[in-house]
């Protein structure tokens, strides 16, 4: 599934932190160099062509994995910005400033090592050359330091930010959405003053909104007289639109979902949409807002329709119809006055009021087929706990069915005979339906015959489960862990095929492909059976309960493994 997330530093780093988790997810991060505060703009401006690497190197650290001592260094590393000791050293010999970095704080592989070296060394180089004020250095990321490296080596800002990819394995892409440039931000207030930064805009104290906002080119800008005033037509004529990358038109041509995330509007975000306009525009993705929950500075005391309208204006869309859903948080600042079918009014937002990566995903994939009317679901629960059935699930169902901005609806019983898929489901209460939501869109845009849930999808997961577990007891929890992966490994030694968990206690199965469930070996030996059948594993939350029994989960397990060889 491709997703594609129009951002700036902050505004979407839970949704990208839990995204980059997801197995099936290839995400790509649209983000523009524009920004010129501090440390960026001398990087820039020692680094002629070069755009703000910022916003970049944020991203970079929440989609590095960080498996390791190294990655998680690197993380810190990035985001360290210079004390007063370490700006003098710097001065005097930048070499020996990264190795007492590397050396004392921040320790990496060797790999890792020689690459931040190289390009620290470079970007530091370049970076002297243009300034040795003490003031202006103090306070400088490390991060944006190595990333003016990679631009002096290569002159060309989107290939080392794939230099950049390619080096950490990252599991996303970083793409800048325009070719390279030197185009500046420039904006105009409510009462029409001239804010000639992007600095500017970011730090605006006015309680109105911004009223608009242009991109010139450096030599534009600095033709700029200083001491006079301009008008926004004066400014529009010296306006340009930067050309979108092929990096970016690439992304939005394949995204089978695009989200316009929450953020800074007129410097992280409405450049970017005016930049890729006609590629969103001829886009069949699947198109998601996010409505952000504060007013930033450029947006104080917006209202809905003015948030809204200035996205559609740089999309070029009339309407709010242009977008599949709408996704506000009820606790959001931003509020709509009316309930249009496309807005979703839901909590996606954690106890911070800042929003929670999985709650917008699940969401996010609830909403986006809306429109195209209702799938039933047969639920089917197998098991001896069936009085969970009626404490837990029996209730769920009818919540969510009673929920009309649902499109999926839970069937039991004989209704479940006519439904598109079917749902087969440990009787113990473990699983929450509400997560089976977010697969339906997936498996239908993938053409997925069956799903097998796992709880050990991600490493974010996996910590969940470990403080789900002690509601049991950590034996049990490691003894599911390891027994699952026991069955998946012999299940792989039989067939060939990698199911992670197979134990999860949750199958998904297309009605049409007519693959019955009887008990997991029968079920996975039906999918080998059928060599052009879909398989796939999507993560999935585990509930637990202090009755469960060990003994039982012997039983499962050997019965199982005796079923695959039979």
């Amino acid at each position: 599934m491709n997703v594609v997330i129009f951002t700036g530093g902050n505004g979407n780093a839970n949704l990208i932190k839990h995204l980059k988790d997801i197995p099936f997810v290839n995400l790509s991060l649209l983000i523009n160099g524009y920004d010129d505060g501090l440390s960026t703009g001398i990087i820039r401006s020692a680094n002629r062509g070069m755009l703000g690497p910022s916003d970049f190197r944020k991203n970079f650290t929440y989609i590095i994995d960080d498996f390791t001592e190294s990655n998680r260094n690197i993380k810190r590393l990035f985001e360290h910005r210079m004390s007063e000791s370490e700006t003098k050293n710097l001065l005097q010999s930048p070499a020996n400033l990264i190795a007492l970095l590397l050396a004392q704080e921040f320790t990496l592989d060797s790999r890792s090592q020689a690459f931040i070296e190289r390009y620290f060394l470079l970007g530091a180089t370049q970076l002297l050359q243009f300034t040795q004020n003490f003031d202006e250095l103090v306070g400088f990321s490390i991060g944006n330091i190595v990333m003016g490296g990679l631009f002096v080596e290569t002159q060309d800002f989107n290939l080392a930010l794939l230099n950049l990819t390619r080096q950490f394995q990252l599991t996303a892409q970083l793409i800048n959405v325009s070719t390279e440039d030197d185009s500046k931000l420039v904006a105009f207030d409510a009462e029409g003053n001239l804010l000639k930064n992007e600095a500017d805009i970011v730090n605006y104290k006015g309680d109105k909104p911004l009223k608009s906002f242009y991109l010139l080119s450096l030599a534009s800008l600095t033709s700029l007289d200083a001491s006079k005033s301009y008008t926004e037509s004066e400014i529009e004529s010296l306006a340009k639109i930067p050309p979108i990358s092929k990096e970016a038109q690439l992304a939005l041509q394949e995204a089978d979902v695009i989200i316009f995330g929450s953020g800074t509007q007129f410097s992280s975000l409405l450049p970017s949409y005016r930049i890729c306009q006609s590629a969103i525009l001829d886009s069949s993705a699947k198109k998601v807002a996010i409505v952000n929950n504060h007013y930033d500075s450029d947006i104080q005391n917006i209202s809905f329709d003015q948030f809204m309208g200035q996205i559609l204006a740089e999309l070029g869309s009339p309407n709010l119809d242009f977008f599949d859903s709408i996704l506000v948080d009820p606790n959001s600042l931003i509020q709509p006055k009316e309930r249009l079918s496309s807005i979703i009014v839901q909590r996606i937002a954690d106890i911070n009021n800042k929003h929670d990566g999985q709650k917008l995903w699940n969401w996010i994939c609830r909403s986006i087929d809306m429109k195209d009317g209702a799938v039933h679901i047969g639920v089917h629960f197998y098991g001896n706990s069936l009085p969970m059935v009626d404490q837990h699930y029996l209730p769920e169902i009818a919540r969510l069915n009673s929920d009309n901005s649902r499109k999926i609806k839970f069937v039991v019983g004989e209704d479940s005979q006519h439904a598109a898929y079917h749902l087969h489901i440990d009787a113990s209460g473990k699983i929450a339906l509400f997560e089976i939501d977010s697969w339906i869109n997936i498996v239908q845009m993938n053409q997925l015959d069956a799903v097998i849930g796992s709880r050990f999808e991600s490493r974010r997961q996996l910590i969940r489960s470990f403080k789900h577990s002690l509601v049991e007891s950590n034996r049990n929890f490691f003894f599911a862990l390891i027994t699952s992966y026991f069955v998946s490994f012999f299940y792989f030694l039989r067939f060939g095929r990698i199911v992670p968990d197979p134990l999860s206690g949750v199958y998904l199965v297309k009605a049409n492909r007519q693959i019955n469930y009887n008990h997991i070996s029968g079920f996975l030996k039906q999918i080998n059976r059928l060599p052009a059948a879909e398989l796939a594993s999507f993560p999935i939350g585990y509930r637990t309960f202090k009755e469960t029994n060990l003994f039982t989960k012997v039983g499962t397990v050997i019965k199982n493994l005796v079923r695959l060889y039979v």
